[in-house]
């Protein structure tokens, strides 16, 4: 199909270089064409105490087991690394979940999390508004 293989300068593969652009726009297209819906193309997942879904400009992890009642939320901890990574723990307990390193940087100073119905469910924005293809970076 007269494809090529190049070599790219570094400043050719940042996230607002036109041909990135231009490959996010036909794969949203493409993903719209096959049904899924604005985010069921992204990365997601489930890693037994916890499980992970994205939207292009944040990261939500619901971590299962989180206390319940009266003062539930003063028996969590939650820590952004920061914006690295996410640990959450319970009663001062060693962590329920550990991730190190995220995938890519949030911004720790807007992350937040809340109790729903026995799970901790924290909200990461990402530093860089485009999709991360796991929770956490591979081979690190």
């Amino acid at each position: 199909r007269g494809e090529t293989n190049c070599s790219l300068g570094l400043a050719e593969l940042a996230h607002d270089t036109e041909w990135v652009v231009a490959a996010r726009r036909a794969h949203m297209r493409a993903a719209e064409r096959t049904g899924l819906g604005a985010d069921e193309h992204l990365a997601s997942g489930d890693g037994g105490a916890f499980s992970w879904s994205q939207t292009d400009d944040e990261v939500e992890v619901r971590v299962r087991g989180a206390p319940t009642g009266k003062g539930a939320s003063k028996r969590v901890t939650v820590a952004y690394g920061r914006g690295s990574s996410l640990t959450v723990s319970y009663d001062g307990a060693p962590p329920v979940v550990s991730i190190a390193p995220l995938f890519a940087p949030v911004l720790p100073d807007e992350c937040a999390w809340t109790l729903d119905g026995g799970e901790v469910v924290v909200t990461m924005p990402k530093a860089d508004a485009r999709p991360w293809a796991a929770l956490t970076l591979p081979g690190a």
